[in-house]
């Protein structure tokens, strides 16, 4: 889970326009050597996108975070995360850093 954090915590603090489905965010996950990982309403530090989202502390809450794979010699890649948004949730875009491989070894989930 690691090389997630560090995907997920290299955003640069803004929110990207595009709001993709939950079928447009699996797409582009399970293409090629991207993951799906799911949190219990994990806080995250961006308080620019915190305050877009409603959050007054700060902090975005996660629901999961979908990481595809980077394109070859990138120097950043779109992740999407699921957030709360004024008490509903809904997948958002941003821009990450950290352009690692994040493959997870195991059966792939349907």
């Amino acid at each position: 889970m690691t090389s997630v954090d560090s995907v997920m915590t290299s955003t640069n603090d803004s929110i990207l326009d595009d709001r993709p489905t939950e079928r447009e965010v699996r797409q582009a996950a399970s293409s090629g050597d991207g993951t799906i990982a799911y949190f219990d309403d994990m806080r995250l530090a961006i308080p620019k996108s915190a305050a877009t989202l409603g959050e007054t502390d700060g902090y975005v809450r996660v629901r999961a975070v979908a990481v595809p794979p980077a394109p070859e010699g990138a120097l950043t890649r779109h992740i999407y995360l699921l957030v709360r948004e004024r008490g509903s949730q809904r997948w958002i875009t941003m821009q990450a850093y950290d352009v690692q491989n994040v493959c997870v070894e195991g059966k792939p989930q349907s």
